[in-house]
């Protein structure tokens, strides 16, 4: 049973020969020209779109420059010995300030490497730009503390992580994660 047109309606294929509906289906097997995108791209792409990536941490792009400016990783500051100066740069995982600290603030950051939690004394948190305290990526100079099996970093001071100290990579766009309770 064929099915006529209702008055007014528009039929889709109308005024297509047979051989025009094949030329564009062949269009569409040439492929397209796009620019490949950097490594560097794509992880910041899933950490905007899922806050995560399975291909890399973004401060593995900059590790050689980091390390070239003595910024130790995660996982080798909290090796060091008790009392030791670090700097470490990071992601901030959490911002905490309990009520019962007395002002203390404790940040959680991670590279490619580990985590590292971070004490912040009231006076160093107060002497921080206030937008360098939301900033995503920090860098914390400081020294190692000891308790059993607990590391921290002691904070002495406290700066957002900024372009100018890497140029030749961008991490501008790494969205702003962290869990803040402060």
């Amino acid at each position: 049973m064929e099915r006529k047109p209702e008055s007014g309606s528009m039929p889709l294929f109308e005024g297509l020969s047979g051989n025009s509906l094949n030329e564009t289906e062949s269009s569409f097997d040439e492929a397209a020209y796009l620019p490949t995108t950097s490594s560097l791209e794509e992880v910041l792409s899933d950490y905007r779109a899922s806050g995560l990536s399975l291909k890399a941490h973004p401060l593995q792009f900059i590790r050689s420059h980091l390390m070239q400016h003595g910024v130790e990783t995660a996982a080798g500051s909290c090796s060091r010995p008790e009392g030791s100066r670090v700097v470490v740069v990071g992601i901030v995982l959490s911002r905490q300030r309990p009520a019962t600290a007395k002002g203390v603030i404790f940040l959680t950051l991670e590279d490619e490497t580990d985590i590292v939690n971070v004490v912040v004394p009231k006076a160093v948190w107060q002497d921080c730009d206030p937008k360098d305290r939301r900033m995503p990526v920090v860098m914390v100079k400081g020294r190692i503390q000891r308790r059993g099996n607990v590391v921290h970093l002691l904070a002495r001071r406290l700066l957002a992580w900024s372009e100018d100290d890497a140029n030749e990579l961008s991490l501008v766009d790494l969205p702003r994660m962290s869990r803040d309770f402060c």
